[in-house]
C-alpha cells in the first residue's frame, strides 16, 4: 500500500507547478489597471507643468510620447489577452490530473504489480539452466579474463555463442581452445566455420588457413575439404573448385546434407559457361529453393558463397547487364538491402550510356523492392 501512496504523492508533486500557474494567470487584470492608473497620473502632472509654464511645448511633448510608450509596453507585457479563459483553465487541469491516474490504470491492468524484485545478485545465482544465456556468456567472460588457461569455460563459451548467434566471440572461444588443448581437425574446423560465420558466409584468409590446417591434421577430415572448395568457388577458381567438389564427393553418402549441398555447387559451377563466354549465372530462385533442405549454416554458406563469385567477376567484367540484374535480386534474397543497393549504384556507374541495359537492371531493381 505504501508504494500506491508514494505514486500519488509523486504524481501530485509533479502536477502542481503546472496547475499553479494556470490559476495565478488570472491576476494579469488587476496588475494591468494598476501601472496603467500610474501612467496616467504621470500624463496628468506633465500637463499641469506644462500650463504652468514650467517645461517647454517640445519638451511637454517628448514626456508625452514617453509616458505613452511605457505604457504602452506595459500593456502587452500583462495584457489581459494573455490570461487564460476559465474553461481552459480546468480543461487543463483536468489533463494534468487524468494523465496519470490513466497510467496508473494501464499499468494496473496490463503490467506486473505483484511481480516481486528480480535483483541481479539473486538472479546471478540462479542453476545455469535456468539463467538468461546472455547473463551466462557475461559470467564465462568475466571468469575467463581472470583465468585464461580454463579450456571447459572456452568450450562451453564457444557452444553459448553460436546458440546466441554471437559468431566473433565463438571464433576467439575456438581460437583459445586450439591454444590450450593443441590443433586438431575438429577445432581448427570449428574455428573456421565461427570466422565464416561471423563473415557472412564469405571464407575469410584467416578461416581459409584455419581450413588447411586442419586439412594437412587429416587429410580425409570432410569439414575443411568442404570449406577450401568453398573458399575456391567464391574466389572464382571455377576449375579448382570443380575437382574438388568431384573429390569431396567421391563415395560420400546420397543423404548426407553436405554431399547435397556440394553437388548443388557443383551444378551450378558446370553449368557456367567459360570466361569470356558470356554471362555467367548467378544464384537464381531456384537455387534458393533448392538450398532450403539444407541446414542453416550450410544454406547461408552456399548461397553467400555463389554470391560473392557472382560480385567478384561483375569487378572484372562490369558490362554484363543481367549479372547485375541477378546480384540485386540476390541480395534481396538474402535479405541484405544495403548490399542491393550498393550494387545497384555501381551497376549505374558501370552501365552509364547504355540505357537499354541499365534499364534491365532498374526493372529487376524495382521488382524486388531494392530501396531507394
Amino acid at each position: 500500500m505504501l508504494i500506491w501512496i508514494l505514486m500519488a504523492v509523486l504524481a501530485a508533486v509533479v502536477a502542481l507547478p503546472v496547475l499553479v500557474p494556470l490559476f495565478r494567470g488570472r491576476q494579469a487584470q488587476p496588475m494591468a489597471t494598476a501601472a496603467g492608473s500610474i501612467y496616467r497620473d504621470q500624463l496628468a502632472e506633465i500637463e499641469r507643468d506644462h500650463g504652468r509654464g514650467l517645461i517647454a511645448d517640445g519638451e511637454a511633448e517628448a514626456a508625452r510620447t514617453e509616458v505613452a510608450r511605457r505604457l504602452l509596453k506595459t500593456s502587452e507585457a500583462i495584457s489581459p489577452a494573455a490570461v487564460t479563459a476559465p474553461w481552459r483553465q480546468w480543461s487543463a487541469a483536468a489533463a494534468i490530473i487524468a494523465l496519470p491516474v490513466l497510467a496508473l490504470g494501464l499499468y494496473v491492468f496490463l503490467g506486473s504489480p505483484g511481480l516481486p524484485d528480480q535483483p541481479l545478485a539473486a538472479r546471478l545465482s540462479l542453476p545455469l539452466e535456468k539463467q538468461d544465456p546472455e547473463i551466462i556468456v557475461a559470467q564465462l567472460e568475466a571468469h575467463l579474463a581472470s583465468n585464461p588457461d580454463d579450456a571447459t569455460g572456452w568450450g562451453f563459451l564457444a557452444q553459448i555463442a553460436e546458440s546466441l548467434e554471437h559468431f566473433d566471440v565463438e571464433a576467439r572461444a575456438f581460437s583459445n581452445l586450439i591454444r590450450l588443448r593443441g590443433a586438431s581437425a575438429e577445432l581448427e574446423t570449428a574455428y573456421g566455420q565461427a570466422l565464416t560465420r561471423a563473415n557472412d558466409g564469405v571464407v575469410s584468409k584467416e578461416a581459409r588457413a584455419a581450413f588447411e590446417a586442419g586439412n594437412k591434421i587429416d587429410p580425409q577430415a570432410i569439414g575443411p575439404r568442404f570449406f577450401l572448395a568453398l573458399a575456391l568457388s567464391q574466389q572464382g577458381k571455377k576449375d579448382e573448385a570443380i575437382a574438388a567438389w568431384h573429390q569431396l564427393l567421391i563415395g560420400a553418402p546420397a543423404d548426407a546434407p553436405w554431399a547435397q549441398m556440394a553437388r548443388q555447387a557443383l551444378t551450378s559451377l558446370e553449368a557456367a559457361p567459360a570466361e569470356g563466354s558470356g554471362a555467367e549465372p548467378g544464384p537464381s530462385a531456384a537455387d534458393v529453393q533448392a538450398a532450403q533442405n539444407l541446414g542453416p549454416d550450410q544454406r547461408l554458406a552456399m548461397i553467400n558463397g555463389m554470391v560473392s563469385q557472382l560480385a567478384q567477376r561483375l569487378e572484372t567484367d562490369p558490362s554484363d547487364a543481367e549479372g547485375w540484374a541477378r546480384l540485386v535480386r540476390s541480395y534481396m534474397v538474402l535479405g541484405r538491402s544495403a548490399d542491393a543497393k550498393a550494387a545497384l549504384a555501381k551497376a549505374r556507374t558501370a552501365l552509364a550510356g547504355k540505357s537499354d541495359l541499365l534499364d534491365r537492371v532498374e526493372a529487376e531493381a524495382k521488382s524486388v523492392g531494392v530501396p531507394q
